[in-house]
C-alpha cells in the first residue's frame, strides 16, 4: 500500500509517486524468495533511494546534473565508499547519478539484476558478480566519466562563494548543511 502524494505542482506529484512506487517493488523483490534472504536494511542508503530516483527521473536531471557541475567544480566527488560510509553526500543524487552511468554503460537490464544480486551477496561482491569489475573500478570510472562531461562545463568558472554574498540563511529550509550543494554556503 500506498499514499498517494499530492505536493502542489503534477510533475512533483508524478515523480514522488514514480519514486515511492519504486520503493514498493523493491521491497517486494527482497522479500521474495529469491532475494535469498536479503534485506533493504543490508544495502547502503544512496544504493535503494538513487534507484528509485533513476527509475523515476531517468538518467538525466537537470537537479542532478547541477549537483555533478558542482562537485566537479569543488574537487569534492565522492568515491562508492565514501557514498557508503558517511552522512556528507546526498544519496539521493549521487546515487541516482551512479545507477545512471550503470544504467548507461551495462544497459538498463543490469540495474535489476544488480540490484537483486546486492540483495543476496551484498553491493561489493554484487558489483564484482554481476559487472565483473571491483567497486573500487566501479568507482573510478564512474567518476572520471563525471569529470570528463562536466568538466569543461566548469573549467575557468568562478565557485559562487568567491563572487556573490549569501543572502539568505539556509537552514531555513530544514535540511541538515550536508545535504544542499556546498556553492549555497
Amino acid at each position: 500500500r500506498m499514499v498517494l502524494p499530492l505536493t502542489g505542482s503534477y510533475a512533483e506529484s508524478d515523480h514522488v509517486l514514480g519514486h515511492e512506487m519504486v520503493h514498493v517493488f523493491q521491497y517486494d523483490i527482497a522479500q521474495s524468495k529469491a532475494a535469498n534472504g536479503g534485506s533493504l536494511d543490508r544495502l547502503p542508503m544512496w544504493l535503494v533511494e538513487g534507484m528509485a530516483e533513476y527509475l523515476s527521473i531517468g538518467g538525466e536531471d537537470a537537479n542532478t546534473a547541477m549537483w555533478l557541475r558542482d562537485a566537479v567544480l569543488r574537487n569534492d566527488l565522492p568515491t562508492i565508499k565514501q557514498l557508503t560510509q558517511g552522512g556528507k553526500y546526498f544519496p539521493y543524487r549521487y546515487g541516482e547519478a551512479l545507477w545512471a552511468y550503470i544504467g548507461g554503460t551495462w544497459g538498463d537490464e543490469t540495474v535489476p539484476r544488480l540490484f537483486r544480486s546486492s540483495l543476496s551477496l551484498g553491493f561489493d561482491a554484487a558489483i564484482h558478480s554481476t559487472l565483473g569489475i571491483s567497486s573500487d573500478s566501479l568507482s573510478n570510472r564512474w567518476r572520471a566519466a563525471i569529470r570528463e562531461q562536466y568538466g569543461p562545463l566548469v573549467q575557468g568558472r568562478a565557485r559562487p562563494a568567491d563572487v556573490g554574498d549569501r543572502v539568505m540563511a539556509l537552514v531555513a529550509l530544514g535540511l541538515p548543511p550536508a545535504f544542499l550543494p556546498r556553492y549555497l554556503f
